[in-house]
């Protein structure tokens, strides 16, 4: 099958406009053409027949993988994910059946980013049913049909609107709404004037006590010295990679890294994965149950960590 390394990617230097322009360089395939390759690839195994089949339809992976932007992930990411799923669909292509790759690509190419995106979310525990899936991918649509606010709270109305449609709970839905929308300013008036008190005014004071602060430091520096302390079970390169990914304000994409590592783009996305694995496995084991809870802070959404990732690896200690 076609690697990864052989097609186009949007690095650093040019960005997604660079990658675009390179990709248009590809000729779009006549049907004819179309079910040619696709046989030379599944009875012969030929490589420059996949290669033609890719490369053809590396813009329809790009169009899906830039309906999912809003998600917050690394486009390079999005579109290798695409591409991955793209590949997925050229191994499995049947032109016997009677359409055209494109049609039938879209499905593998849309799984392919989605599962990348909740296995993303799935950091901060993001619930991966059938159910929620549907959920998580549709709110956001079934909010603008109804006229619902961006960022507010659903009415009871929509809420139940919206659960007979996608036939989930009715908490799931008011749970995922709350994971999906933004914080609310407090310092928007109660009224319409401009002389009306804001609504951080009426908020009493949460701040914790000096006793409180100290043992919630005291918690930080323990969880931090475990999560330390766990990091040591892995290799030089998982860590590396790890850290790169998870440990920082800015990740590194898995294309980055397997230029720095000079393998694979899916070797490293292994790498990662058992990394992270090993990781919980040793926390668990070093820790166990031995620490406090950690203390209660003012408000989860208050809570400011580096990164989703990093926060899901220190709660993990506890």
């Amino acid at each position: 099958m076609v690697s990864t390394a052989a097609l186009p990617s949007v690095s650093s230097d040019g960005g997604l406009s660079r990658y675009l322009t390179e990709i248009r360089k590809f000729p779009f395939l006549e049907a004819s053409e179309e079910a040619s390759y696709a046989r030379r690839w599944r009875d012969h195994g030929d490589r420059e027949a996949a290669y033609h089949l890719v490369t053809s339809h590396l813009w329809l992976a790009a169009k899906i993988a830039m309906k999912y932007r809003r998600y917050g992930l690394p486009i390079a990411d999005l579109v290798s994910e695409a591409n991955l799923g793209l590949m997925q669909a050229v191994k499995r292509f049947e032109p016997e059946r009677g359409f055209r790759l494109a049609t039938y690509a879209m499905w593998w190419i849309r799984a392919s980013v989605q599962e990348y995106i909740l296995r993303s979310w799935s950091l901060v525990k993001l619930g991966t049913t059938a159910a929620q899936k549907k959920l998580f991918f549709n709110l956001r649509k079934l909010k603008n049909r109804l006229s619902a606010f961006e960022d507010g709270d659903l009415h009871p109305d929509q809420v139940s609107y919206i659960s007979e449609h996608l036939q989930v709970s009715p908490s799931e839905v008011i749970e995922m709404n709350g994971r999906l929308r933004g914080d609310a300013s407090l310092n928007i008036s109660i009224c319409d004037d401009d002389t009306s008190q804001e609504w951080q005014d009426r908020l009493a004071d949460p701040s914790p006590d000096s006793e409180t602060l100290l043992a919630d430091a005291d918690d930080y520096e323990r969880r931090r010295a475990a999560l330390s302390e766990a990091l040591k079970v892995l290799s030089a390169r998982e860590r590396a990679i790890l850290e790169a990914r998870m440990l920082t304000d800015e990740p590194k994409t898995l294309d980055d890294l397997a230029r720095e590592h000079r393998v694979s783009r899916e070797r490293i996305r292994q790498i990662e994965q058992r990394a992270f694995e090993r990781l919980k496995v040793a926390v668990h084991t070093k820790v166990g149950n031995s620490l406090p809870p950690p203390a209660r802070k003012r408000d989860e959404r208050d809570a400011k960590p580096s990164s989703a990732s990093q926060r899901a690896l220190e709660n993990s200690c506890g």
